[in-house]
């Protein structure tokens, strides 16, 4: 019996202990997250660590694939000797090839200016894409909500497959991390208009918005017709519900679709699609839909099951959200995923505007969530040791990663130099698998003359067969 007594005895403090370590704890966290400045000093401090890892994953992904081909001018057929040449080889480009015009010309400023410009240039634009997507989803008046700036990262770095090649690449990073950074823009300008922000203050900053909105359009075909269409129809429900849409937005709206036209307008688009030949062209849209839909499903499903639990949590708790800016967000990424039905071509790559918008719509409703109530606080402090732990530790396998890869290509680069450095004329080479989804396939084909063999031994200077 004394036994039971001492047992109970001491269970009873336990517990009583374990009550007044939580109560403290929560009273701490409730004192941190009320704090701006506690608040403020750990968004710097996240940024910075994101960044950290960010600029070493840049430093040890190599050039590859595309990227050789973009580091020479395709008016002179020559590597490239300068910004004049980049804007006349985009000229060619844009007559023989394609219409993104803006995003090549990154690629190819950047490969003139050497990689180590791009490392930095590109760890800077994936933070500005951090902090674009809190822009749209940040609660008005309320700064510093850190959560929200680590879910967006943990999201993108463990859920996104393709991470490395929109992320990491030079050439896909100019077209997928900083096409969508810049397509965005009409968004961002959309909120500040409506929210009293920059663009509301005198005539001379809304003009701004219109050469920024052409850009905006002028990026990448799905993302920047996906973000056309949202914009138009915010503005319109705004001119019928009796909210002032000003004259420079009317222009900046047209300017983003004349972008988007030129881009698309391109004579090498066409000039590609004419090596497509189809039986029938309804059935082949009809194809294209299907797999369109089955590709959404796979990498914007989970999202879409995250904002519907969200806006269940802010029903059921009773909390104001804006419901209306977060259905349009994720309309623009259903409507960007749509757009991708148009081409022949779809890849996965595609749909990283999509899975932005759509995480844009997601942390809209959790940032709402978590200025509506102060019961998430203690979780989300609770929480941080531990994610900062899955960051770092994660970063560290990436890292690995990247840099077993980037050895391995370097060998071969390595081994393809010193031949030609010998005087002889040809040199079998491996390709390169991707283990990892920080990395990319780097893919040779059997022959010299078949690219992307053509291309990496003309800038080699050997003949280059591939095992």
């Amino acid at each position: 019996m004394r036994g039971l007594r001492s047992a109970a005895r001491l269970e009873e403090r336990a517990l009583v202990f374990v009550r007044r370590c939580t109560a403290r704890f929560r009273a701490l966290s409730l004192r941190l997250e009320g704090g701006e400045g506690t608040r403020g000093a750990l968004f710097f401090l996240l940024l910075a660590l994101i960044g950290a890892c960010m600029f070493l994953l840049n430093v040890h992904t190599p050039l590859q694939m595309d990227d050789y081909d973009y580091s020479i001018s395709w008016s002179t057929g020559e590597p490239l000797c300068g910004f004049r040449d980049v804007i006349a080889s985009q000229a060619a480009h844009y007559m023989l090839w394609g219409g993104r015009s803006v995003v090549h010309a990154l690629a190819q400023g950047f490969l003139y200016l050497g990689k180590h410009v791009f490392n930095v240039a590109n760890t800077a634009a994936y933070l500005l894409l951090l902090l674009e997507v809190y822009a749209l989803a940040r609660p008005r008046g309320r700064r510093f909500c850190w959560a929200l700036l680590l879910g967006e990262h943990v999201f993108l770095f463990t859920c996104v497959p393709f991470f490395g090649t929109v992320f990491l690449w030079l050439d896909g990073a100019c077209n997928y991390l900083w096409g969508t950074l810049i397509a965005l823009w009409p968004l961002l300008i959309l909120r500040s208009a409506r929210e009293g922000g920059f663009f509301s203050r005198g005539r001379a900053r809304g003009l701004l918005a219109v050469p920024l909105c052409f850009l905006a359009g002028w990026t990448n075909e799905n993302t920047a017709c996906g973000v056309l269409a949202l914009t138009a129809a915010v503005l319109g429900w705004d001119a019928l519900s009796g909210r002032r849409v000003r004259a420079w937005q009317g222009a900046a709206l047209l300017f983003q679709a004349a972008g988007a036209a030129v881009m698309i307008l391109a004579p090498g688009n066409f000039a590609r699609a004419s090596g497509y030949v189809y039986d029938s062209m309804a059935l082949e849209l009809l194809r294209r839909l299907g797999v369109t839909a089955a590709y959404t499903g796979v990498y914007a499903g989970g999202l879409l099951v995250l904002l519907v639990f969200a806006r269940s949590l802010t029903c059921a708790l009773k909390i104001p959200c804006r419901a209306g800016w977060a259905a349009a967000l994720a309309g623009g990424g259903l409507l960007a995923a749509l757009a991708m039905a148009a081409s022949p071509e779809l890849s996965d790559r595609s749909f990283t505007g999509v899975m932005l918008l759509l995480l844009s719509a997601v942390m809209t409703l959790v940032g709402d969530l978590g200025a509506g109530t102060r019961v998430f606080d203690t979780a989300k402090w609770a929480s941080l040791p531990l994610m900062m732990l899955l960051a770092v530790y994660g970063g560290y396998q990436a890292l690995g990663d990247v840099t077993a890869h980037e050895a391995a290509w370097a060998a071969q680069i390595e081994k393809a130099q010193e031949a030609a450095a010998r005087g002889e004329t040809c040199i079998t080479l491996q390709s390169v698998k991707s283990t990892s989804r920080f990395t990319m396939d780097i893919l040779l084909a059997p022959e010299p003359q078949q690219w992307p063999n053509s291309t990496l031994g003309r800038v080699l200077g050997i003949e280059i067969y591939g095992e």
